[in-house]
């Protein structure tokens, strides 16, 4: 009971502190780029600033499966319930790079951060836009560069699984990259959708991160995406089943 009361100033003070925290990590992530342009030192400040979010409410993370990531570039696919997700993937499973919604980079520094650290601006709405944008991608992950796309498209309410979109799988072929599917559990307890203050009233919270085993794209063609999709979305759908997990 101590502890719950507690958490209610910690969540309220973890909610003023984290647009600060962010705001601070977004703009040393524009002047390391500006001046140094090292994509390590890009990862140890999105490490930072992600783990120091779960820290501020009290949130630990554990990872199963991480000898399943393959070498080189590839894609993470996950499932996609709360901006917690978002952190705990940064902070624990290495260097990557988020697809965001547009509308982000419009945020002042935020999005100047972003922007610098390589996110790539996905405008939902405009199919033809978020495809040249997946193209211009396909060199970096040829290069060895990974990246991390959500299939649902936007953060559900619940914990389930939801339709997913063709776009990361067309990516994924395109490139001929592989797809890693990543499975989130416990982010949704933490922050869903619409809700304003992340883990009011509960002291403690674990996100749970199974990376599951790599699927190759390698003989599949833009044809053949639905096939690819089905194949990823029956790797994931048993973690969701009741009691699961």
């Amino acid at each position: 009971m101590f502890l719950k009361l507690l958490s209610y100033p910690r969540s309220l003070l973890g909610a003023l502190l984290l647009p600060i925290h962010t705001v601070l990590c977004s703009a040393a992530m524009v002047i390391c780029n500006i001046l140094f342009n090292n994509r390590k030192l890009e990862d140890h400040i999105v490490e930072f600033w992600t783990r120091n979010c779960c820290r501020m409410f009290n949130v630990k993370v554990e990872v199963k499966g991480l000898e399943n990531r393959p070498e080189g570039g590839f894609l993470y696919v996950f499932n996609h319930t709360s901006f917690f997700d978002i952190f705990a993937m940064n902070g624990w499973l290495g260097s990557f790079r988020f697809g965001a919604k547009i509308e982000l980079f419009s945020i002042p520094v935020f999005g100047a951060g972003m922007r610098r650290a390589g996110i790539l601006p996905i405008a939902r709405n405009r199919r033809d836009e978020v495809f040249k944008v997946y193209q211009a991608a396909e060199a970096r992950i040829k290069a060895g560069e990974r990246f991390a796309l959500a299939p649902e498209g936007t953060r559900q309410k619940t914990e389930t699984l939801g339709p997913f979109k063709s776009g990361p799988f067309i990516f994924a072929i395109s490139a001929k990259a592989p797809i890693v599917p990543v499975v989130v559990k416990g982010a949704a307890a933490i922050m869903s959708k619409g809700q304003l203050v992340p883990n009011w009233g509960v002291w403690s919270r674990t996100i749970t991160l199974e990376v599951l085993p790599p699927v190759s794209t390698e003989g599949y063609t833009i044809e053949d995406r639905p096939v690819l999709q089905e194949k990823v979305r029956k790797m994931m759908e048993p973690y969701f089943a009741v009691d699961n997990f």
